[in-house]
């Protein structure tokens, strides 16, 4: 059954006005956020109305940057009518049919900007001998941890000797942080070597009959594959 957002909105019915010339157009344009009539109420599409697979990354390196322009936007307007569709069949308490095609649109549109990406790159390694990407700085926050940040422009040019990202000084709490944080991750080693040297000692015949490995240990000798 045709949900009555849709009924409004379809073309030929008592809401459309005849004695308007811009009605026809406009239903135009609005048809466009909705799905073939025939897929309606459809729990699954039919074989011969499912669209096909998404564009993989060396079909699209093969297009020209005009053909990856009109695909972006042609893939726009087939999320932007999946999405209503989408939102129209949850408002109804009814289940979009064939769902996946979300993910190969998004999948589509990933490529196409990975594809423009590597372009712009190859570009500006050409032209700038620098990429595209911005260039990082690697800082350190208040509590001690080094991360790298991409670097931002600033309003006025940077001063002579002095560094464009400086070092904090950190307080006691930075280095007691940092202190219990080695301990977690030393913590988090051990647990991991414990683990794969329990996996190495479990033979094909304990794994077989789920038989654990030893759990106590009477000698030194006995610790040596767990260290």
């Amino acid at each position: 059954m045709l949900p009555r957002a849709l009924l409004r909105l379809s073309p030929g019915t008592s809401q459309q006005r005849p004695f308007s010339r811009s009605a026809p157009a406009l239903n135009a344009v609005l048809n466009q956020f909705f799905d073939d009539p025939q897929n309606f109420g459809k729990t699954e599409l039919r074989p011969k109305l499912r669209p096909g697979r998404a564009w993989s990354s060396d079909e699209l390196r093969r297009k020209s940057n005009e053909d990856l322009h009109k695909l972006w936007y042609i893939c726009l307007k087939e999320r932007n009518m999946l999405l209503t569709m989408q939102k129209s069949y949850q408002n109804y308490a009814k289940a979009f049919p064939n769902p996946e095609r979300l993910d190969n649109v998004a999948t589509t549109m990933k490529g196409i900007e990975e594809v423009v990406h590597e372009r712009n790159d190859a570009y500006y390694q050409l032209e700038t001998g620098k990429g595209v990407d911005p260039p990082k700085r690697t800082i350190t926050s208040f509590m001690g941890f080094t991360y790298e940040k991409a670097a931002r422009e600033h309003y006025q040019p940077p001063t002579a000797g002095q560094k464009e990202y400086e070092v904090p000084e950190l307080d006691a709490d930075a280095h007691m942080m940092q202190k219990l944080w080695a301990e977690k991750e030393a913590l988090k080693e051990r647990d991991r070597k414990d683990v794969a040297a329990q996996r190495e000692y479990l033979s094909d015949s304990k794994l077989k009959f789920k038989r654990g490995g030893r759990r106590t240990f009477d000698r030194l000798e006995d610790i040596k594959p767990y260290l």
